[in-house]
């Protein structure tokens, strides 16, 4: 006679989507951001199967009750993707998409149905608890092998790339800085050029510009991002090179983010004004690549859901629940934590010893959570930071919606910048150094996969000023890019001799990352109108 079979199915059905979700996005996040949803999933599981075992006094019954919860818990956000990406659209995927409620009702009426003939079957469960276990099993296994096979693969293929130009200082390097200023290196994320903005968005930005110029900012009219992504701009600006010798490394094809991360955190720049006696001050951003938890001072809002969590969760018929009774809005979490770096800048004025204050602000760039006055809006009900053709789709927003929610953000983000640098300004001991500066352009007309239905003109061209006291000015130009930012800060206020290097910018997907193109002249000489001529935007 067979011993009644261990009930292991629940816990393995419990840890697979997280699993799942990282072994597909392995390359942009760390082995550390499974660990709190595993936990906190196998934790209530386990709380379940103990009370409805007891309440049953059948742990096998127990065992499938729970893991039919959390199939159709984690399966109701893919469900809703495929409809809508899958020939049914046009029917039941509209219904269910316009009738969430009632999608959400058929789940719950499954899991009602699923657990009463559970409750009330005779028969034995021990060949199906057996099928479960090996089921769940395999799902386990695959995915591991598929996240194990891939940190051997890049084991190693990369190691200290951040610069080749790295020298250390000397006493004498000292007496040749007359003063030292703070360095603000504020990032807004997805900010353009002027022109973009008046030509795609219909918005003249001249109060904006006016206020920067009076300041005393130089506004490099022409200038572009050298990356198309934020880990890589990034990257490349704070380590003075592009990132031709990361890619020798870790290979065109790869995914991997984490050589991008160490070059952000560990940065080139961090490391110089270390040895100058500075303090690296860095806000907390939301997303990975920029979090330098290594800073001298690492100032955040409090625990918040990740980009990995929220991605995880909108697996779930949970964003619905939510914005059913409101009780806790995503959104208005993301909308926190923008608000708290504008208004928090200021205080970084206090400290005597001279600091490198880093600030990545994830606006005007989706999700849109203000209108122009500062009002909250919600324009969708699963949160999520995705732009281009991951945004503007039939499930998500019209192009239309995509333009106005940006421009009224931006028109907001300007109000919080002014006062901002208002408060730098006027509370700094000696004129500080200010970058304002994005990362890449709003994307609007972005197909991530598809290079010939992208205008690398919006997608590229980026808000990029300097605000340099004591004549730092004066070595600016309109071309400008990211890459030369720090070279000519560093020959001027530093004394270093740095040649600056041609402005190049580079095209890669989502999908391959280090796959660039040169766009450089695309973006020089393609205008919209023959842009549209050629592609059909709706």
């Amino acid at each position: 006679m067979f011993k009644k079979p261990l009930v292991i199915h629940p816990f393995l059905f419990g840890i697979f989507p997280t699993l799942f979700l990282f072994s597909h996005n392995i390359g942009e996040l760390s082995l550390n951001v499974i660990f709190v949803p595993i936990v906190f999933t196998v934790g209530l599981t386990l709380l379940y199967w103990f009370l409805l075992s007891f309440v049953l006094s059948d742990m096998q019954k127990a065992g499938l009750i729970v893991s039919l919860f959390l199939l159709l818990f984690f399966s109701y956000g893919h469900f809703l993707q495929a409809l809508n990406s899958t020939g049914f659209r046009l029917i039941l995927g509209w219904f269910f998409i316009q009738n969430s409620k009632f999608l959400l009702f058929i789940w719950c009426a499954l899991f009602f149905i699923g657990a009463y003939f559970s409750i009330k079957t005779h028969r034995s469960l021990h060949n199906f608890t057996y099928l479960l276990n090996i089921i769940a099993s395999f799902l386990i296994v695959t995915s591991l092998i598929n996240i194990g096979a891939y940190k051997l693969r890049t084991r190693g293929d990369w190691g200290d790339i951040r610069s080749a130009e790295k020298v250390k200082i000397s006493p004498e390097d000292f007496k040749k800085v007359d003063r030292l200023p703070n360095i603000y290196y504020i990032i807004l994320d997805g900010y353009p050029r002027a022109d973009i903005l008046k030509e795609i968005y219909e918005y003249e930005n001249t109060e904006f510009y006016d206020y920067l110029t009076k300041k005393g900012f130089y506004i490099a009219n022409k200038s572009r991002s050298n990356y198309s992504q934020t880990a890589l701009s990034l990257a490349a600006c704070l380590n003075l090179k592009y990132l031709d010798d990361l890619v020798e490394q870790v290979g065109i094809k790869s995914k991997n983010f984490e050589p991008l991360k160490n070059m952000i955190k560990n940065s080139w720049v961090f490391d110089f004004l270390r040895q100058y006696g500075y303090k690296i001050v860095a806000f907390s951003s939301g997303y990975p690549g920029t979090e330098i938890k290594n800073a001298d001072f690492y100032i955040t809002t409090g625990r918040s859901l990740t980009e990995f969590q929220n991605e995880l969760l909108n697996t779930t018929y949970v964003p619905e629940v939510l914005n059913m009774v409101k009780s806790y809005d995503r959104f208005d979490s993301h909308r926190k934590k923008i608000l708290f770096i504008f208004n928090h800048l200021i205080d970084t004025c206090e400290p005597k010893v001279p600091i490198f204050v880093f600030a990545h602000v994830k606006a005007p760039h989706p999700p849109f959570v203000f209108g122009q006055n500062g009002e909250k809006i919600k324009l969708m009900k699963r949160f999520t930071d995705h732009d281009g053709d991951r945004l503007i789709r039939k499930d998500r927003l019209t192009r239309a919606e995509y333009l106005k929610g940006y421009r009224d953000q931006l028109i907001f983000i300007n109000k919080k910048m002014i006062k901002a640098l208002d408060g730098i300004l006027s509370n700094s001991r000696t004129p500080p150094i200010i970058i304002l500066q994005a990362d890449h352009g709003p994307r609007s007309m972005l197909v991530w996969e598809d290079t010939s239905k992208t205008y690398f003109k919006e997608c590229m061209t980026i808000l990029n000023a300097y605000h340099l006291p004591h004549k730092g000015n004066k070595h600016l130009y309109e071309e400008i890019t990211p890459v030369n930012t720090f070279r000519v800060i560093f020959n001027h206020y530093f004394r270093t001799n740095y040649h600056l290097l041609e402005d190049r910018s580079y095209y890669s997907s989502a999908r391959h990352p280090y796959k660039f193109f040169d766009v450089t002249d695309k973006i020089k000489s393609e205008e919209l109108e023959d842009f549209l001529d050629r592609v059909s935007i709706k």
